[in-house]
C-alpha cells in the first residue's frame, strides 16, 4: 500500500478496497489540480474524499458527500425505521446527483466547487454535458453558489430534466432542486426545512409525519399510490415519478434518509435479485464518471446491491445490457451527427422543428423518431 492509500484510508476509516485515486483539474476554480482518493463503499462516505493535495501542496482534508439511500427494510421484508420524531416526505427525482463543496488549498483560502457521486468533480464526457447543464442552472440560479457557505454545509442537489433522462419522462427541460446539506465535520445531514435554500428551488415536499403515526403503513400506502399514477412514456420511459425519500428526524435531532420506490420503478422485494432493468439503470450511471463501459467499470457499482455469486451468474444479461446501452450510444450519435448536418443548413429543433422532424425521417423509421426527437433534446441544443 503506498503512501497516500494508506493515508487515505485512515482519514476515512475505510479498507483500501473501496478507494479509487484521482488527480484531476477543478473547472470552477481555474483548473487547478486536487489529487487524492474517492470513496466507493456504500455508506454515510459513499462519494467522499480523501483529498489530500490542492494545486501540488499538501492540503489534507475530507469531503463527506451525497451518501447511499437505502430501504428501511431488510431481506426478510421486516421494516427497521428509526425512532421517529417526525418526517418530511420529498419526492425522489430522476436525474444526475451534484454536490456543491468548499474546500481549502495549502495557504487556508476556501474554493467552491462541485462533483458527481463517483467523481471529484463536475466535467463533460462523451456521454453528456454534465459541465455545460450545471454551468446553465447556474446562471439560471444566482443564489445557489452562495448555498454551501450560508448553510455550513456541502449542498445535494439533483439536476433532471428532458435534456438529463432516465427513467422518468420529464416536461421540464433541465432543472435543479435541492435534496439536502451534509455537514462537512461528520457527514450528518440537514434537511431542506432545516436551512433557508435562498430561493433555489427544492424536491417537492410531499407530505409529513408525526411521532405516533405508523410509518410503516404511511410508506405502503404512497408506495401503491404513486405506482398508481406511474405510465408508460414510450422508449422505455415513465410518466410519473421515481419514488419519494423520507427524511426521518430522530427524538435526538439525527437525520437519516430511506428510500422509497413504486413496484414500476424498482422490485424492492429483495427476493428478486439482480435483474436486467437494474443493470440498464446502472450502467447509465456509471456513464455519468466513465468515458467507458463495460465489465469491470460497472462491477463495483453492481457489488453496492449485489452478492458477487449472483452477479456472475446474471454476466450474460450485463453483458447484454452493456450491449443495449452502447446500441443506445451509437443511435444518439447518428442522430446528432444528422442534425448538425440540418443546423449547419440554418435549422434548428427549437424554431423549425416541423421541417427538422421531416428531414430526419429520410434517415430513420417512423417508429424511431420519437426516439431521435428525444435525443435531440438530451443533447439540448
Amino acid at each position: 500500500m503506498t503512501d497516500d492509500l494508506q493515508t487515505a484510508a485512515e482519514m476515512l476509516g475505510a479498507d483500501a478496497k473501496w478507494l479509487a485515486p484521482f488527480d484531476t483539474p477543478d473547472p470552477f476554480n481555474g483548473d487547478m489540480r486536487l489529487e487524492g482518493y474517492l470513496c466507493q463503499k456504500p455508506d454515510r462516505r459513499y462519494g467522499a474524499l480523501a483529498l489530500l493535495r490542492v494545486g501540488g501542496e499538501p492540503a489534507p482534508q475530507i469531503i463527506y458527500a451525497t451518501p447511499k439511500l437505502h430501504y428501511p427494510f431488510g431481506k426478510d421484508g421486516q421494516f427497521h425505521f428509526p425512532p421517529v420524531q417526525s418526517i418530511h416526505l420529498y419526492e425522489k427525482l430522476d436525474g444526475t446527483n451534484v454536490l456543491a463543496y468548499r474546500y481549502r488549498d495549502a495557504g487556508g483560502a476556501w474554493h467552491l466547487t462541485y462533483k458527481l457521486r463517483l467523481a471529484p468533480t463536475l466535467r463533460n464526457s462523451k456521454w453528456g454535458p454534465f459541465l455545460d447543464y450545471w454551468r446553465e442552472l447556474l446562471t439560471r440560479h444566482a443564489a445557489l453558489p452562495r448555498l454551501a457557505e450560508a448553510s455550513g454545509c456541502h449542498v445535494s442537489f439533483e439536476m433532471y430534466g428532458a435534456r438529463n433522462t432516465h427513467l422518468i419522462a420529464y416536461e421540464t427541460d433541465l432543472a435543479a432542486a435541492v435534496l439536502f446539506g451534509v455537514r462537512a465535520a461528520d457527514a450528518s445531514l440537514l434537511g431542506p426545512f432545516q436551512f433557508d435554500p435562498l430561493g433555489v428551488p427544492v424536491a417537492p415536499l410531499l407530505g409529513e409525519l408525526r411521532a405516533g403515526e405508523d410509518p410503516v403503513e404511511r410508506y405502503n400506502a404512497l408506495r401503491a399510490e404513486m405506482e398508481s399514477r406511474n405510465r408508460p412514456a414510450g422508449e422505455e420511459k415513465l410518466a410519473g415519478t421515481e419514488g419519494a425519500v423520507w427524511y426521518v428526524t430522530e427524538p435526538g435531532g439525527r437525520v437519516t434518509l430511506w428510500k422509497c420506490k413504486p413496484e414500476s420503478v424498482e422490485q424492492i422485494h429483495w427476493a428478486t435479485g439482480i435483474n436486467k432493468a437494474a443493470v440498464i439503470a446502472t450502467c447509465w450511471n456509471a456513464l455519468e464518471t466513465s468515458d467507458t463501459l463495460n465489465y469491470d467499470v460497472l462491477l463495483p457499482l453492481l457489488l453496492e446491491e449485489y452478492q458477487p455469486d449472483d452477479i456472475e451468474k446474471f454476466r450474460p444479461h450485463i453483458d447484454a445490457s452493456i450491449a443495449a446501452v452502447d446500441r443506445e450510444f451509437d443511435f444518439r450519435r447518428r442522430v446528432w451527427a444528422a442534425y448538425d448536418e440540418l443546423r449547419a443548413q440554418g435549422l434548428s429543433i427549437q424554431n423549425r422543428k416541423a421541417e427538422v422532424m421531416r428531414a430526419l425521417s429520410g434517415q430513420f423509421r417512423r417508429d424511431q423518431m420519437g426516439h431521435v426527437y428525444a435525443a435531440i433534446l438530451r443533447r439540448g441544443d
